[in-house]
């Protein structure tokens, strides 16, 4: 872990003393905590020190104690500690060479500390960073094998990680790993409707997007899987909802080819199966797959779990249309991925439940009536001329009826007595419909840049109409995760950034409401940003959208 000398704004000071523990440096610092370099004096030996601190909703006295930022913050703040008091518990109930080490936590001024062993060494993702990819019997027994081994330990005990990615596994300095960050582990055997979504793009599975499918022990094997895939190709695989959508994940078996073994490469594709029933069940099997003896289960496993019917198709959303909008897959997270800009269900600012408001009903696009335009009967010599009003119908004369005559509404067509056909004005074109691309018009893009762009648009949305329904719903039966959901709403319109290349975006969603519509269930608008070589292009623009895969913009403001 690197550290500084200097502790930034809102930290504690350098020598801070915290019951033995005292403060040396600072090692990181994220939306919801602060982690301390400290020592233990009475053993002299070296820890880490987590302290529960949500920036957006709490701030340090002068002091040294944690408060609320406002009185309606306090339940928010309050949820929070609980949870991180939760992570404590649950990580202090496992002792393993490959799960992070909870010495003690403790609750002072006014919030909460966890006691880790500090480790020496650096997230996966960096561990990377600039080297080549591992060998074989590096990545399997030094690195992914240990990991399931410290998984099956986890699963044992009922509990499901629920967000393993790169960032998440610490690489120590003899080159052993060690998985991180519990503070979204939940007990399995729970439905994905009862739990609050945990997004990491591209590592998360289908199910924990709230698809109604059953999260389990398959659930963290996938993400690990996909942790694996980043090692061998060089970037995180699809995410699943791309994928569900009909974009292709090269395999592993494919990118991996003469690298690695055909046996670990499919295992790895086998648990990155979008299918729940077809990827290896627990760490044990995955551990099979890869031809290693798996650790024996415990003799007290009280953990159980719901394997899915392999006759119930995992439920995937439809195709995405192809007009207006070119689209693509889904985001990064999300991410989720994971701040916050204040709103809720066209509102501008969050409000208490009962301040939400649904807007009215679209009302459907009225089509002009059909004109009929009244013309003189050809080859007729007799009536009103050019200039003169048509009499009435019942002022009219009737002609005559003879052999030679027709009724007037049945003229005789006779060619020499036919006028020259006049020439017609065309109608005019149909405007352009408003569309998602005008912003990168003319840029030259290449097409994977393209693709990714859409899937970014769509992740944002995705984020935003998953975690807004299950908020509704929460909302509805009156659940005890109101306040999380609630934070997870305001997380989503937060500006998402990305990178591609040469090519840079960012996508931030303003001003979303909920309509009592069904072909615009949300209404969003979506300010986003491209920056290439150093000139950036904006625009704003208004989507309905149901997923944010089916999505159609309803407006489109010039590209500035």
């Amino acid at each position: 872990m690197s550290t500084t000398t200097q502790p930034a704004n809102q930290t504690l000071p350098i020598g801070q003393q915290l019951e033995d523990f005292r403060i040396v440096a600072l090692l990181g610092q994220g939306g919801f905590g602060i982690t301390y370099k400290a020592v233990e004096e009475t053993l002299q030996r070296e820890v880490a020190i987590k302290e529960y601190l949500p920036q957006q909703f709490a701030f340090r006295d002068p002091d040294g104690t944690v408060r609320p930022r406002t009185a309606e913050d306090e339940e928010m703040y309050r949820w929070g500690l609980t949870r991180f008091l939760d992570e404590a518990r649950t990580l202090a109930k496992f002792r393993h060479p490959n799960i992070v080490s909870v010495m003690r936590f403790f609750e002072r001024n006014g919030t909460a500390y966890l006691v880790m062993e500090f480790e020496e060494g650096m997230d996966l993702g960096r561990w990377l960073h600039g080297r080549a990819p591992p060998s074989e019997e590096r990545l399997v027994h030094d690195i992914l094998a240990p990991l399931l081994q410290g998984l099956a330990r986890v699963h044992d005990k009922g509990l499901l990680h629920r967000d393993i990615k790169p960032g998440n596994v610490f690489i120590r300095r003899d080159g052993s790993p060690v998985l991180l960050d519990f503070g979204a582990s939940r007990p399995h055997g729970t439905s994905s409707s009862q739990l609050t979504t945990i997004i990491s793009a591209g590592y998360s599975p289908f199910e924990q997007y709230g698809t109604g499918a059953h999260q389990g022990p398959w659930s963290d094997l996938y993400a690990l899987a996909g942790t694996m895939y980043r090692v061998i190709a060089g970037q995180p695989p699809v995410d699943a909802i791309a994928r569900a959508q009909g974009t292709r994940l090269t395999p592993a078996a494919e990118v991996g080819r003469g690298r690695y073994s055909e046996r670990l490469l499919k295992a790895i594709d086998k648990a990155l199966s979008v299918d729940i029933a077809e990827r290896p069940q627990d760490a044990r099997e995955f551990l099979t797959l890869l031809g290693i003896e798996p650790p024996p289960r415990p003799q007290d496993n009280d953990a159980t779990f719901v394997r899915p019917r392999s006759d119930q198709p995992t439920v995937l959303m439809r195709k995405p249309r192809r007009w207006p909008i070119v689209l693509g897959g889904v985001v990064g997270a999300l991410a989720l991925a994971a701040g916050a800009v204040w709103w809720l269900g066209g509102l501008n600012t969050l409000l208490p439940s009962d301040a939400v408001t649904t807007a009215p009903p679209v009302p459907p696009a009225q089509e002009p009536a059909p004109v009929q335009e009244s013309s003189p009967a050809q080859g007729q010599t007799s009536g009103p001329s050019a200039g003169e009003p048509a009499a009435a119908p019942s002022e009219q004369e009737p002609a005559p009826a003879t052999a030679t005559t027709q009724p007037a509404s049945e003229p005789i067509d006779r060619p020499e007595e036919r006028p020259a056909e006049q020439p017609t004005t065309p109608p005019p074109a149909e405007p352009e419909p408003p569309s998602e691309d005008a912003i990168v018009a003319g840029l030259g893009l290449p097409a994977d840049v393209l693709t990714f762009r859409h899937e970014q648009i769509a992740g944002a949305l995705l984020a935003f109409t998953t975690v807004r329904t299950k908020f509704d719903t929460c909302r509805e039966i009156d659940c005890s995760d109101l306040p999380v959901l609630l934070q997870q709403l305001r997380s989503t319109m937060e500006p998402q950034n990305w990178r591609r290349g040469e090519v840079q975006g960012a996508i931030s969603l303003e001003n979303p409401r909920r309509l009592d519509s069904e072909s615009c269930p949300f209404m969003v608008d979506v300010r986003e940003r491209i920056t290439v070589t150093g000139s950036a292009r904006e625009q704003l623009r208004t989507y309905c959208t149901s997923n944010g895969f089916d999505r159609v913009v309803q407006d489109a403001g010039d590209v500035t």
